[in-house]
């Protein structure tokens, strides 16, 4: 999914847009269900647990979070090369995915992320999900 939005290229830009869009989306689909600030705590808690996989990728944010610091994450992504964003970003939408599937349940996850899902050109659906 991230490298079907990023399309083409040689870079990491598309990649980096791609996943903060992907992250908007989510927060668009779930801040009015479980808040702002759980979405944000939610992302926190993916940004580490992605960060023990990519260490070269560790992302640092400080304090309760409040909202999600995609810029931080865009800017992060945009030094690394294509793959290494491609892999960080799919482990950071699959990380975010199972911490929610964890706390509500598959079915709810499913139905909350549809959209997100079905904004992927393939139209993968969140059933279906392939990052």
């Amino acid at each position: 999914m991230v490298d079907e939005r990023a399309g083409p290229g040689g870079d990491s830009i598309g990649v980096a847009e791609s996943v903060v869009a992907i992250f908007r989306q989510i927060d668009v689909a779930l801040a009015p269900v479980i808040g702002q600030r759980g979405v944000a705590a939610l992302y926190k808690r993916s940004l580490h647990l992605a960060g023990v996989t990519h260490r070269q990728l560790t992302i640092q944010q400080d304090g309760a979070p409040v909202e999600l610091a995609l810029h931080t994450l865009h800017a992060a992504l945009l030094q690394r090369s294509r793959a290494d964003a491609i892999a960080f970003g799919v482990d950071l939408i699959v990380s975010f995915q199972q911490l929610l599937t964890t706390l509500v349940g598959g079915s709810l996850t499913e139905r909350l992320l549809r959209s997100v899902w079905t904004h992927s050109p393939s139209g993968t659906s969140a059933q279906g999900f392939t990052p």
